[in-house]
């Protein structure tokens, strides 16, 4: 083991070398976090603007004088946010998943499901719920 001038013990650079790595899995792995999280964000966006714009204009046919609301142009706009919300938290959950998986295999080391991915799915699971609440014309609990 080499000394220096202070007679500490200096750490190898393969050492140094294998720590910096790691950090390295560890940046990537949360930089993957946070796109997902974009992802999330933006679908998440998707959602409540997919699912109120129906609801505004069902609610505006009962105004004295808008009862021609366009309220099926209105519908199909929700539809397509929902089923565009939908897809892409499909590829955020499934890139999140594959690049987690190289990942893995390429540090040797499993790396834990991140809590973007639990939350990407949960939203998912609403963005699912919400597509099939306009498409049914089901009222929200």
């Amino acid at each position: 083991m080499d000394f220096d001038d202070d007679d500490e013990p200096q750490r190898s650079t393969t050492a140094m070398a294998a720590d910096r790595t790691d950090l390295a899995f560890e940046r990537s792995r949360l930089a993957s976090d946070r796109t997902t999280m974009g992802y999330m964000r933006t679908a998440t966006s998707l959602i409540g603007f997919g699912f109120s714009i129906p609801a505004l204009f069902r609610v505006l046919t009962d105004v004295p004088g808008l009862e021609d609301a366009p309220v099926e142009r209105a519908r199909f706009i929700g539809i397509f946010m929902l089923v565009l919300a939908v897809l892409m938290l499909s590829i955020a959950i499934v890139q999140q998943i594959t690049f987690l998986k190289r990942l893995s295999d390429i540090s040797g080391k499993p790396f834990p499901i991140s809590p973007a991915l639990i939350s990407a799915g949960l939203i998912f699971l609403v963005a699912i719920y919400a597509t099939l609440n306009i498409l049914l014309n089901l009222e929200p609990f």
